[in-house]
């Protein structure tokens, strides 16, 4: 009799032991969903109708006066969102990429892909330059027609693939604002900003649908290359250099993100949500933001 309740002790503290340990640990897998809008400003994403970007604005930690590098144009912002590194590192000053230097400086789908082999990255963009030059090597890598034919395949992927981090470019806001102008007062331009809205909230929706969706732990990550005033950019000044950056999800902090970000904060802030430990021979320019671990050391 003694035997036996020493056994159910015994077990009962085992069983306490093990269940606690689970507790402990994070059942959910880390996953990040980046997602580039091309020449938005952001003083115009906060005055756009954007309900689903201003979601993940409120649900997380967001920055209106992030910075971008002196060049501002498409292949240098892209260059340096995607590397984390400046363009001084990754060579790209025009949209040419004539000086590109992203043997030494890859972008970081291949950084996750290199130290995971076994993770699967995907970059779904608008603007080909980015798939021609930047995002070569992935699983799934592809450039489309429009910002409607991107959405179609990311929603198609994440109903169809398992994507642990996934990269997407839409090209229609910089559109608009060279036709129209790059301005928080112009009707058009803000429409072209609450439709990538509509987009961001179709890949939302995607997510959520996922069967796994509850067992993991999506990192949602907005950010732009360039600002942009009158008709263009591309000029060393403060409405093309100030851009915006969302980090959204149940690992992300709340509010303000102090100080002010770069853009190359991007890419060690997807590594560390993904638990990729980083080299310091990778000579990254930025650090982690916006994530309540980071906030933690």
């Amino acid at each position: 009799m003694i035997e036996k309740t020493l056994t159910k002790i015994l077990a009962f503290i085992v069983l306490s032991i093990a269940a606690g340990s689970l507790a402990a640990q994070d059942p959910s897998q880390k996953k990040v969903l980046v997602i580039g809008i091309d020449g938005c400003r952001p003083d115009a994403l906060l005055a756009a109708r954007a309900p689903n970007l201003h979601r993940l604005i409120k649900n997380g930690a967001f920055s209106d006066k992030a910075q971008t590098g002196d060049i501002t144009v498409s292949g240098s912002g892209w260059g340096s969102l995607l590397t984390g590194v400046w363009r001084e590192k990754h060579g790209v000053r025009g949209n040419d990429f004539k000086l590109a230097n992203f043997g030494e400086f890859p972008d970081m789908l291949l950084r996750v892909k290199k130290a995971r082999p076994d993770s699967f990255v995907a970059s779904i963009v608008h603007w080909a330059p980015i798939k021609q030059h930047i995002i070569k090597k992935a699983d799934v890598t592809t450039a489309h027609k429009n910002d409607v034919l991107v959405t179609q395949a990311a929603v198609k992927l994440l109903a169809e693939k398992n994507p642990d981090l996934l990269f997407i470019h839409f090209d229609e806001v910089d559109g608009a604002g060279h036709r129209f102008g790059f301005d928080p007062k112009l009707p058009k331009y803000l429409a072209a900003i609450a439709k990538a809205d509509e987009h961001v909230g179709t890949l939302l929706t995607a997510l959520e649908k996922r069967p796994t969706y509850k067992n993991e732990d999506w990192l949602i990550v907005v950010s732009t290359d360039h600002g942009g005033s009158g008709k263009g950019h591309g000029q060393n000044i403060p409405t093309h250099r100030t851009i915006f950056l969302i980090v959204s999800g149940a690992s992300a902090m709340r509010g303000t993100i102090e100080p002010a970000p770069v853009i190359v904060d991007i890419v060690p802030t997807v590594l560390q949500h993904l638990d990729v430990p980083i080299n310091a021979k990778w000579r990254l320019d930025g650090k982690a933001v916006g994530l309540k671990a980071a906030a933690s050391k």
